[in-house]
């Protein structure tokens, strides 16, 4: 739970009964302003493409290259068919963790309304590609080699996927609320210094300046290993192997230098 919050998206609220304002979060409602804004952004530059791009057109082509050639890099060939689902997570979760520097709104990533289900679509997500890529074989996951250890093999299994989910929610919840309430106390403490000396004393502005890197790295981290579990769900054992013996060749003609 956490405390009311004057916004602009407070006008919308206003429109709805006043029994209905108990159930309608507003970090929920930044976060559907940040899918209208990219929803509008995309629309803008995809509507008119041209063979040769500019403007936003370019920025999006950009954007797009960037997440296809990490996720080649990191998953393997083939990973062109993640592309659609890491490049929205890693623009939304950018996009969110900035949004509170926009005044008038409010960071939705500092609820865990907002980074538990997006930590839950992540972990639906890995468990479908992998079935979608090893078919029924993708269960040897779950339960291993010896089938005496099955049982207890799924319990750790499906811990350990949970515990990911939970790790990837926390992780983003737990930075950016500590940047908000950084700057909260700060732009505070400002203001009492003000009401002492008359004096502006801007004293969350390195805090602003922190959020600013701290936003982007939080939204990349969420993505690189959202990246990372697809890789270890869908990669076929022969793949395993092979970067097993390349190392071990490797290693040799390393030591031997």
């Amino acid at each position: 739970m956490h405390e009311r919050h004057g916004t602009v998206l407070n006008v919308f609220l206003n429109l709805l009964p006043a029994p209905a304002h108990a159930f309608v979060d507003e970090m929920v409602l930044n976060s559907w302003a940040v899918i209208v804004l990219l929803m509008v952004l995309a629309w803008l530059g995809t509507r008119r493409r041209l063979r040769v791009p500019r403007g936003l057109q370019t920025a999006w082509e950009m954007y797009y290259t960037f997440v296809r050639d990490f996720c080649v890099a990191e998953i393997g060939p083939g990973a062109e068919k993640y592309v659609p689902l890491l490049a929205t997570i890693f623009l939304y979760i950018l996009v969110l963790n900035l949004f509170g520097l926009v005044p008038g709104f409010l960071t939705p990533t500092m609820s865990l309304n907002t980074t538990v289900p997006l930590a839950i679509i992540v972990l639906v997500a890995v468990q479908y590609y992998g079935f979608r890529e090893h078919g029924i074989r993708y269960l040897k996951h779950f339960t291993g080699d010896v089938w005496w250890l099955a049982p207890l093999m799924v319990v750790i299994e499906v811990i350990g996927q949970v515990a990911k989910a939970l790790s990837l929610s926390v992780r983003l919840f737990g930075n950016m609320f500590g940047e908000e309430t950084a700057i909260s106390r700060m732009a505070a403490l400002g203001a009492l210094a003000f009401s002492v000396s008359y004096v502006p004393v801007p004293a969350h502005f390195i805090n602003i300046l922190l959020h600013l890197i701290i936003g982007p790295i939080q939204a990349f981290i969420f993505f690189m290993l959202s990246a990372a579990y697809i890789q270890t769900a869908t990669r076929h054992e022969e793949d395993a192997e092979h970067g097993d013996q390349t190392e071990s060749v490797q290693a040799p003609q390393g030591a031997a230098a």
